[in-house]
């Protein structure tokens, strides 16, 4: 769900590799999709490595905090986890990683108001 365009770019690409990767191999369980138009995301941020049991326990708080706060999650977006990680994978000290979970639109029972 992240993309990054260059400067003077009207939109992002995924590089080729990434392209050509996913779904081999190490890489088999990911798929890279584009998705369409600006959304409203929950976010809930971790410092831990980006290892599975980290990344679903914040998927799975942040879903916790969305339900106490009487806001819903877009329908089907509990068949995945996205998540953002920042800095590099072997970088020294507190890493930086995001779960993001899709809202569902204002008027489509307790969407956002946003």
């Amino acid at each position: 769900p992240v993309s990054y365009a260059m400067p003077g770019q009207e939109e992002a690409i995924a590089p080729q590799d990434a392209i050509e990767k996913a779904g081999d191999g190490q890489w088999r369980t990911m798929k890279i999709v584009s998705v369409p138009g600006p959304a409203v995301v929950a976010v809930r941020p971790f410092t831990d490595a980006s290892m599975e049991p980290v990344v679903r326990n914040a998927d799975r708080e942040l879903r916790g905090l969305l339900e106490r706060d009487g806001l819903v999650p877009k329908a089907g977006s509990e068949e995945m986890v996205r998540f953002a990680q920042y800095d590099a994978i072997f970088s020294m000290g507190q890493r930086r990683g995001e779960v993001w979970i899709e809202l569902e639109e204002e008027g489509s029972g307790g969407g956002h108001p946003w």
